[in-house]
């Protein structure tokens, strides 16, 4: 494959994208830890792994020749946390807590819900083009311009 100025450019942004959405949302899950008695890392954790690594792991291969596969991956992942993210959010229980919890957790929980979809869908995005971008590439189209 080759890499273009467009596609280190797109996955440079992508790499960007995926590092502060990890962090937003590992942010995000220890706020709804701190807001909901019954949300339990212990539970959530094989999600919270899959959701933070596939992506991570994705990003690793954006600048080999298998950028193609990679972007496919996190075409996939992000479109599974984005569903996840807002069943979970809108589906779940009402909070219960037997104290009322800090203002400030709910606001740090409800901005990085926010800033998290936000991030999925930019990543998407930028994710296709990248994708689209290969496949300019690599179409016989492009080789033999006759």
């Amino acid at each position: 494959m080759v890499h273009t100025e467009k596609t280190r450019f797109l996955a440079k942004l992508i790499i960007y994208l995926i590092s502060a959405h990890t962090a937003i949302y590992v942010l995000n899950n220890y706020a709804h830890g701190k807001i909901d008695m019954f949300y339990v890392w212990a539970e959530y954790t094989p999600i919270i792994l899959i959701f933070c690594l596939v992506p991570l792991a994705a990003i690793l291969f954006l600048s080999t020749h298998l950028a193609r596969q990679a972007s496919v991956v996190l075409l996939g992942i992000l479109a599974a946390e984005l569903i996840y993210n807002i069943y979970t959010r809108f589906a779940a229980s009402t909070s219960f807590s037997v104290r009322e919890p800090a203002l400030l957790w709910k606001i740090f929980y409800e901005g990085s819900f926010g800033m998290m979809l936000v991030l999925e869908v930019i990543a998407s995005w930028l994710a296709f083009n990248l994708l689209r971008e290969i496949h300019k590439h690599l179409s016989p189209s492009s080789e033999n311009p006759s």
